[in-house]
C-alpha cells in the first residue's frame, strides 16, 4: 500500500485502543506515506497530544527520536506501528500502562540477514547512542533539574529557591496534630467543632453506605460538565501544561492510591479558588496568578488531591443518600458542614505530597498569610469560628509551620533543621 493511517483513542473502533482516562475517544492519528514520512495529527482531544513534552496543534511530522504521549498516558511506541498492516487489522488493547502499545504482530520467519559493512554498522551504532542520549535528556529536562527540584515549565512560575525540608524517610510515621487549631479566646467553639465533626463522620459512615471510586468519578464528570457551561476553560498554553506537570509529580507520590484518574483544568475566573470532585481538579486563573511559585501551586493542588484520597468527596455523596434514606432526620442534624479539621488535614497532607515531589512545603505558610490579607479576615472571633467551614488563614499558616517542624525537624521561619 502507498500510505497508511493508524487511528488512536479509547473508542473500540480505533486501530490502537488505549484505556487511560485522559485519552479521548478519537484522540489522534498517525499517517505513514510512501516515502517513509510519518505525520501525527491531534483530533481535537480534550487533554492534548504531546511531542517531546509540548502539546501539538493540528499535524506535525515526527522525527526518529520524538516521544509521543496521548494525554497523560505513557509514551506511545509509534515507530512500531509501521508494521501495523501485518496484524490483519487487529486492534491493540491497553491496560493502564502494563502493555507495550505495540501491534500484536504474529511470528514470522525470515532468512538470515546479510552481514552489513563496517561503515553502515558504525553509523547505526552512532544513531542508537544518539537516540538513547536524546531519551535520557528528555527525561532529565521534563522531570528533574540539577538541584533535585522538578523542571520549570512556565517561566513566570519559578521554583522556590529557599532552604527546604528534606523528603521524609519511608520508615518514619507522619503525625497529624490538630491542636494548632485551638485558641485561648475560642470560648470552647473549637472543641464543639471537633465533637460535631466526629458525630458527622460516624453518622455518615454508618448510614451512608459504600461509595465506589467509579461513583465519585461520575460526580466529577458532572462537575466538569457544569463548569464547562459556566466558565471558559484554558485548554492550551504554558499555564495548563505547567499545572499538568505539577499534578503528575504529585500523584506519583501518593502512597496507597485509591485508584482515581486525576485530571486538572484551568478556568478563567477572578475568584481566588481551587476545588475538586471525583479526581477532577479545577484551578482558577486568579489562583494561578496569586501563587508566586510552582511550590505554592503544588501545595494548592496537593490539598485538592487529598480531598479525594482522604474520602471527603465520598462522605459528601453519602450525605446526599441520607436525604431520602431512613434516619435522614438524624443525619440532617448531625451532618452539618463543619469542615475545619478536614481542610487542615488536606493542608498537611498536601504539604507532604509537595515535599515528596521535590517542592518546598514551607511556602504554604506564606501562602496562607497572603490569603489572610487578600480576604481581609480580621481578628479571631469565637462566634464566627463556630460558623466557619474553613479555618482562619492565620490558623492554617500556624498548622502548616508546626506540621513541618514536628514531622520534618525543619523550622521554616529560620530555614534551619
Amino acid at each position: 500500500m502507498s500510505f497508511k493511517i493508524v487511528k488512536v483513542g479509547r473508542a473500540k473502533d480505533n486501530d490502537i485502543v488505549l484505556t487511560h482516562a485522559s485519552v479521548s475517544r478519537y484522540h489522534c492519528e498517525l499517517f505513514y506515506d510512501a516515502e517513509g514520512n510519518i505525520f501525527l495529527t491531534d483530533k481535537d482531544s480534550a487533554n492534548g497530544t504531546f511531542v517531546n513534552g509540548r502539546r501539538i496543534s493540528g499535524s506535525v511530522q515526527l522525527e526518529a527520536n520524538d516521544i509521543v504521549k496521548p494525554g497523560l498516558d505513557v509514551p506511545l511506541r509509534w515507530r512500531n506501528f509501521n508494521s501495523y498492516e501485518q496484524t490483519g487489522g487487529n486492534q491493540v488493547p491497553y491496560s493502564g500502562g502494563t502493555e507495550a502499545h505495540e501491534p500484536a504482530i504474529p511470528a514470522q520467519h525470515y532468512p538470515a540477514p546479510k552481514k552489513m559493512n563496517s561503515t553502515l554498522k558504525t553509523v547505526l551504532i552512532t544513531l542508537s547512542i544518539i537516540a538513547v542520549l536524546g531519551g535520557l535528556w528528555f527525561v532529565v529536562t521534563e522531570y528533574v533539574i540539577g538541584d533535585g527540584k522538578p523542571a520549570i515549565v512556565d517561566p513566570d512560575k519559578p521554583n522556590d529557591k529557599t532552604e527546604q525540608p528534606d523528603k521524609i524517610k519511608k520508615e518514619k510515621q507522619i503525625v497529624y496534630d490538630f491542636s494548632c487549631l485551638d485558641d485561648e479566646n475560642d470560648l470552647g467553639t473549637t472543641e464543639v467543632i471537633d465533637v460535631l465533626e466526629r458525630v458527622d463522620r460516624e453518622v455518615t459512615n454508618t448510614l451512608g453506605g459504600e461509595v465506589t471510586v467509579e461513583e465519585e468519578e461520575k460526580v466529577g464528570n458532572q462537575l466538569l460538565e457544569d463548569c464547562r457551561n459556566e466558565y471558559q476553560f484554558i485548554e492550551t498554553g504554558i499555564k495548563i501544561e505547567n499545572l499538568r506537570a505539577i499534578l503528575k509529580h504529585l500523584t506519583d507520590q501518593i502512597k496507597e492510591p485509591k485508584g482515581f484518574h486525576y485530571q486538572i483544568y484551568l478556568i478563567d475566573s477572578e475568584e481566588l479558588n481551587a476545588f475538586t470532585a471525583g479526581a477532577k481538579i479545577f484551578v482558577t486563573t486568579k489562583m494561578y496568578s496569586f501563587c508566586n511559585t510552582n511550590d505554592e501551586l503544588a501545595c494548592v493542588i496537593g490539598h485538592e488531591i487529598n480531598h479525594n484520597e482522604l474520602g471527603h468527596i465520598k462522605e459528601h455523596l453519602q450525605k446526599e443518600r441520607l436525604i431520602t434514606a431512613e434516619g435522614a432526620a438524624l443525619a440532617q442534624i448531625a451532618t452539618i458542614s463543619f469542615g475545619q479539621k478536614k481542610e487542615t488535614h488536606c493542608d498537611m497532607t498536601g504539604i507532604d505530597l509537595a515535599i515528596a515531589a521535590g517542592y518546598n512545603g514551607c511556602v504554604n505558610i506564606e501562602l496562607w498569610k497572603r490569603m489572610q490579607k487578600e480576604f481581609d479576615e480580621g481578628k479571631f472571633n469565637a462566634l464566627d469560628n463556630l460558623l466557619r467551614s474553613h479555618p482562619y488563614s492565620e490558623k492554617r499558616a500556624k498548622c502548616s509551620h508546626e506540621h513541618i517542624l514536628n514531622n520534618y525537624d525543619f523550622d521554616c521561619t529560620s530555614g534551619e533543621e
